[in-house]
């Protein structure tokens, strides 16, 4: 080639590269435009790429629960949920990419959660539970109904109804198209709506998150979220604390006019749903901004998430605990008892209850039912639960009615002596048998069980101390039953305690409504004779049981039961409310009427019915027992005490089902004054120290 030839093909070379260079220059510049347009950068609105925002919501932590001191109770943990955002989802494409998310979640071992559709994971074929009408699975069952689907259809015809509804391809093969309406049936079941996002899996790895946002153009609309679960710190107060699930479909409207999402959490039993307005917070709002293909460009926080105040309950942990085990611990050994020796002892030992009340003020310091269970297995072990025949589930303080037993006697010696029907010095001979009714003669208890034996001549007092049926069958004789009624009532007995959770049954009185209302007859002379010992229609609560002792310890002021203490804001920095005790009833009665009384629960521990439990007792309590015949099996055990007795604290009321006699269960009001009594001290010296301390 000669040098003309050499230099053509340089200068042809050089404008092939240049115009290379060209090219290159204008399609980055069109690009640098294209991305200024979409951005907002660009003020030439006619050329900017359509954009369009999404506002979604932050989960706010719930509010933390503590006892009295500060202790924890009940506070939280964060999770990684798997959640299906409405705003963001591409239904053309959505069962493809429930597919893929399926397939992607398996890789880390996560599945969706679980469905009620009746037909097999991998076969074709219906579920056994489906096949039994008892077992039937009620949201399936609707679904079918409200479409007008013939409940009676094979397995073959409800898969293929279910395809076509959902839009299922038939190309999709029959494990993977199950796991899709598996999840499309849920997604309908729990309304999922832009305002109520569905969670597929909850709490998910760290590394699933991680893959999922690196999928999120292929997985349109599925969001990896923080979200915060119930941790308790302690394995006691069961009942009272409750827990907290989501909104099921008949609560929906009433929590949905509250500003509630449907799968939002809220408090079911317990504290948890008594004080929801104060646990709940408010959650965050993120606006998104997406393009016309569904791709993020920006998100604003418009709002953080604000956590829900905390709360401080009455409860004094350590005393809860010794009284739940000291409850647990005396029915065990009960039960062996029954066992080892069932002439002597009963063999039908049940569940019971106790409950400890500050006299001065109305506040709960411990209360339990037994049996319990643990709240942190509560969902895993609830079919469990519900089929144990002892009914650990069942709040026995709150919502159990017992008949008094003895206990009541108390009260009844109270009306007796304001009503003048008896004086404190007034003598009644125990005779055994009662005979003022030729057609009901009730005897005293010590004359049918000890070969026809009689206490002798009775006060008050040693009535009291003696539990003497005899002395109060006389006593009442003058005394109408709506009087009897009304101190009753003034005792706080058959009336709601004020306490804040749900599920408080109000128990009532006898009188001649409460007996007609139970069996649909008049009242008549010797219903008044059995009302007067605590049996007839005087059903009561243990916690009413409890307050009633507090009421006539103090002097005769009945505050009304409360749980709540303090709440405060969630870093505890400031009190934002405090519960005031609050007066319920004063009851009138002179102080010779408290005297005698309370002389009378002294006797009852010092020479008594309970004296081989508390006579070597430091401690001066007032006490009475009980036992109070039922329908069925052996009679219910009641003990009730207060101390210290001339300057009471505290008013302890334990009730054992079919445990026989009061003074049985009395180890278990022993075992909670002697826990109290050690706190104080032991709060004391705690208190002392810090003022030396500075």
């Amino acid at each position: 080639m000669n040098d003309f030839g050499k230099n053509v093909w340089r200068v042809s070379l050089v404008a092939v590269m240049a115009l290379g260079f060209s090219l290159i220059m204008i399609v980055r510049l069109a690009r640098l435009q294209l991305t200024a347009e979409a951005a907002g950068i660009n003020d030439r609105r006619e050329d900017t790429v359509e954009t369009y925002s999404v506002t979604l919501s932050t989960d706010a932590m719930r509010g933390e629960i503590t006892d009295r001191y500060g202790r924890a109770m009940v506070s939280n943990r964060i999770v990684n949920n798997i959640q299906l955002e409405y705003g963001l989802w591409d239904r053309s494409v959505q069962n493809e990419t429930i597919a893929g998310l399926i397939d992607l979640c398996a890789e880390y071992g996560v599945s969706p959660r679980a469905d009620t559709v009746p037909l097999e994971p991998d076969r074709l074929q219906f579920v056994p539970s489906w096949l039994d009408p008892e077992e039937k699975s009620a949201s399936f069952s609707s679904f079918m109904e409200d479409r007008d689907w013939n409940p009676n259809m094979s397995a073959q015809e409800l898969m293929d109804a279910l395809r076509e509804y959902f839009e299922i391809s038939p190309d999709m093969d029959y494990p993977t198209a199950r796991a899709v309406i598996g999840v499309r049936f849920n997604m309908v079941r729990y309304d999922f709506a832009y305002a109520n996002p569905f969670i597929f899996a909850y709490e998910v790895d760290r590394e699933l998150c991680l893959a999922l946002g690196g999928n999120e153009w292929l997985l349109r609309g599925v969001r990896p979220v923080c979200a915060y679960e119930r941790e308790y710190a302690t394995g006691y107060a069961a009942h009272m604390l409750g827990y907290v699930g989501r909104i099921w479909a008949e609560e929906y409207e009433a929590y949905s006019a509250l500003g509630y999402a449907m799968n939002d959490t809220v408090g079911k039993e317990g504290a948890e749903k008594a004080f929801e307005k104060y646990l709940r917070g408010t959650d965050g709002r993120i606006t998104y901004e997406l393009d016309e293909n569904g791709r993020v460009v920006s998100q604003t926080v418009r709002s953080e998430a604000a956590a829900g105040n905390n709360i401080m309950l009455t409860l004094d942990l350590k005393l809860q605990a010794a009284v739940e085990e000291a409850l647990a611990s005396q029915i065990g050994l009960m039960v062996a008892r029954g066992i080892e020796d069932p002439e002597e002892y009963p063999t039908d030992v049940g569940g019971g209850a106790a409950v400890v009340i500050d006299v001065n003020s109305g506040e709960i310091l411990a209360i339990a039912s037994y049996p319990t269970f643990d709240l942190s297995t509560y969902n895993e072990k609830y079919n469990e639960l519900a089929a144990d025949e002892l009914l650990p589930m069942f709040n026995r303080a709150v919502s159990g009615i017992y008949s008094p037993g003895s206990m009541f006697k108390v009260v009844t010696s109270v009306a007796c002596l304001e009503e003048d029907v008896i004086q404190p010095d007034t003598v009644i001979e125990d005779l055994g048998i009662y005979t003022l009714y030729d057609d009901f003669q009730p005897e005293c208890w010590i004359y049918s069980d000890n070969n026809y034996v009689t206490h002798g001549d009775q006060t008050v007092i040693s009535a009291l101390s003696n539990s003497c049926n005899y002395f109060f069958y006389e006593a009442v004789r003058n005394l109408d039953i709506d009087i009897l009624a009304d101190y009753a009532s003034a005792f706080g007995l058959g009336e709601y305690t004020g306490i804040e959770i749900p599920g408080e049954s109000k128990g009532y009185a006898a009188s001649r409504e409460s007996k007609l209302a139970a069996v649909g007859e008049e009242w008549v002379g010797g219903d008044l004779l059995q009302a007067a010992i605590g049996q007839s229609y005087n059903m009561f609560t243990p916690l009413q049981i409890a307050n009633a002792i507090a009421t006539l310890a103090n002097g005769g002021t009945r505050y009304e039961c409360h749980l709540l203490k303090y709440v405060t804001e969630s870093d505890y920095s400031s009190v934002v409310n405090a519960t005031q005790s609050v007066i319920a009833h004063r009851i009138e009665m002179s102080p010779e009427t408290h005297e005698t009384v309370l002389q009378g629960m002294s006797e009852v521990t010092e020479n008594g019915t309970a004296a081989k439990i508390f006579s070597d007792y430091e401690v001066h309590v007032g006490g009475k027992t009980g036992s109070v015949q039922v329908p069925d099996g052996t009679a219910n055990s009641v003990f009730v005490a207060f101390g210290p007795f001339d300057s009471p604290e505290i008013a302890v009321a334990v009730i054992v089902e079919h445990g026989g006699s009061g003074n049985g269960i009395a180890p278990i009001a022993l075992e909670i004054f002697k826990t109290y009594f050690a706190l104080q001290e032991e709060y004391s010296a705690a208190g002392a120290e810090q003022l030396v301390g500075g």
